[in-house]
């Protein structure tokens, strides 16, 4: 009898500790709206600190991930630069040659040296203009583009649940890890509460 005693109290130790901590990750996302009971408000952290985190989330995003200037940085390169000339230069080529192409008293005249010496050309003003352009339609777009305000607003829209999948999705091993480490916890005091009650028992 006294060993079966021995033997439930880790057990029971155990299962406490592991519904302790599976009631613990539950209540990071549930109740999603409040509860009363007698003079108590119940609420899921997520969906009370829900308005904070999207404010934390947005400024963090923000400053450490990405911001106007690294858009800039990439806008004023060269390589932007070359590869925005590249694709003005195909789209005047393609405008030059439809129209002579649809134009039977135009193609007479027009041969495609002609064509292709009109599209360098153009070209060569163009390209000094790029980088003025690029430039001045970046600073239009950031004065209206503000990344911790869309971020922020994206995930105060999202719905509880979604945010609650998107957690398990990516953290559900390390919150299952919580809830057995609850239950390892426990049965490691339990087996102290064991060896406790053994040496009570010996001196006795």
């Amino acid at each position: 009898m006294q060993i079966a005693i021995y033997c439930t109290i880790p057990v029971i130790s155990a299962l406490i500790g592991w519904i302790t901590n599976f009631i613990a990750v539950k209540m990071i996302f549930r109740p999603r709206k409040e509860v009363r009971f007698l003079w108590f408000r119940i609420i899921g952290l997520l969906p009370r600190r829900k308005m904070d985190l999207a404010e934390k989330i947005a400024e963090t995003v923000e400053k450490e991930l990405i911001s106007h200037r690294d858009i800039r940085a990439i806008v004023q390169s060269d390589d932007f630069h070359n590869q925005t000339g590249k694709v003005i230069k195909s789209k005047i080529n393609d405008f030059l040659e439809e129209k002579v192409t649809s134009n039977t008293l135009l193609a007479l005249f027009v041969s495609p040296d002609v064509t292709s010496r009109l599209s360098e050309v153009l070209m060569e003003e163009l390209q000094k203009e790029i980088p003025g352009a690029i430039n001045s339609l970046f600073e239009t777009v950031e004065s209206r583009l503000d990344f911790k305000a869309i971020i922020r607003e994206k995930i105060k829209d999202f719905d509880v649940l979604r945010l609650e999948s998107i957690v398990y999705t990516i953290a559900s091993n390390e919150l299952k890890a919580i809830e057995l480490l609850g239950g390892v916890l426990g049965f490691v005091i339990g087996l102290i509460q064991v060896a406790i009650i053994i040496a009570g028992d010996i001196r006795g």
